[in-house]
């Protein structure tokens, strides 16, 4: 990364897991990570980040989560579910992508489990648009040593926070909760970072 650049990985990831340790509405909880990166590099895209309808496309994504448990009959043995964010090209344009599977295996803080999954539904893959919008945003305000690292950090904190408040009282549980006690859930970068989220469990 250039030296010129103002933001910080560690300062960056710190932030993401203290805003995710508050467990606050995901409108809430993005403003936070927004405000933090503000303060540090000023610029005009954050009040169009500002604007971005997450609450709304929260809901989208839980319609998309329940219905692929729902159709596909999520296995008996599967105890964790891995929401993994990817880039697809399409008609020679990239995009990001959100994915889930699920896997009779896990281990905190460890995602190796995640590439050994056994709950594949055919209708895994989810294009949200914010995810979308939000590289598109950053690519046209930022250089690009800036636009790197946002692309990064800002995917990455907005998944694993609207998963963790999904997870935690957005979703009906019974639907996944049919065999287990519990199911583990964490959300990431495929190949990258990733942080466990709320699993979903009995209240």
């Amino acid at each position: 990364m250039d030296n010129k650049t103002e933001f910080n990985h560690d300062s960056s990831w710190s932030t993401f897991e203290h805003v995710l340790s508050l467990k606050l509405p995901i409108k809430d909880s993005w403003n936070k990570i927004i405000d933090f990166h503000e303060q540090l590099v000023p610029n005009k895209s954050w009040k169009l980040l500002r604007e971005l309808d997450v609450e709304g496309e929260q809901e989208q994504i839980v319609m998309w989560f329940e219905n692929l448990v729902l159709n596909a009959n999520l296995p008996d043995a599967i105890i964790s579910l891995w929401v993994g964010i990817i880039e697809l090209t399409d008609d020679e344009e990239d995009r990001y992508a959100i994915h889930l599977t699920g896997s009779e295996k896990y281990e905190e803080n460890d995602n190796e489990w995640a590439s050994d999954a056994t709950f594949l539904p055919e209708d895994r893959y989810a294009s949200p648009p914010l995810l979308n919008a939000m590289s598109r945003i950053i690519k046209e305000h930022h250089p690009k040593e800036d636009f790197y690292f946002l692309d990064w950090i800002l995917p990455m904190a907005y998944c694993a926070l609207t998963i963790d408040e999904i997870t935690r009282i957005k979703i009906n549980k019974a639907l996944f909760l049919k065999f287990q006690t519990k199911i583990n859930v964490s959300a990431g970068w495929d190949n990258g970072d990733f942080k466990d989220v709320s699993a979903i469990e009995k209240n």
